[in-house]
């Protein structure tokens, strides 16, 4: 059986095409920066954020590594900060946040409400996190607030590890 984050990836992929732009807007490994990297093609672009030096520095050689390199802008900033990085004229097909107990819920909600406005049509917003991270709690219940006619809100949940896929996505 397929973990939550594998069927995120699986929509991702439904979705996404080559030339896109795509924001991993909480690199944690990198393994999710070269998943969309690997997917955007020579002409797509990716952003990746994280305030750490130390992961922007370990997935600047994965990349290397994967000759993803020239696909992806690494950012040592806060994901918070990205609506400073996104341009109107370009929007975004996915945004996809990883969730874990620490990440601050109420900045994340804000965040998402903010980069929306860049979200391109059938775009989405992924979380890939834990049912009990309040990140996705809060996250889903805003969710539960979008018009039904502009979002589809989706999401899966693995009873027994209680990992959480939460995908939003505009219509």
């Amino acid at each position: 059986m397929r973990k939550t984050h594998n069927l995120a990836q699986l929509q991702i992929d439904e979705f996404l095409k080559v030339g896109d732009t795509v924001v991993d807007a909480t690199i944690n490994g990198g393994d999710a920066t070269r998943f969309l990297a690997s997917r955007v093609g020579d002409d797509g672009h990716v952003l990746a954020f994280s305030a750490h030096k130390k992961e922007i520095d370990e997935v600047a050689a994965s990349l290397f590594l994967s000759g993803l390199t020239a696909r992806v802008e690494l950012i040592e900033k806060n994901f918070s900060m990205i609506p400073q990085y996104l341009n109107p004229a370009e929007p975004v097909a996915v945004f996809l946040f990883q969730t874990e107990s620490g990440l601050d819920a109420q900045a994340l909600v804000q965040t998402i409400q903010r980069v929306q406005l860049y979200l391109k049509s059938h775009g989405l917003i992924v979380l890939d996190g834990h049912l009990a991270d309040p990140a996705i709690v809060q996250t889903l219940a805003y969710a539960q607030t979008l018009p039904a006619d502009a979002y589809d809100v989706r999401y899966f949940t693995d009873p027994l590890s209680m990992e959480t896929a939460l995908l939003i996505q505009r219509l």
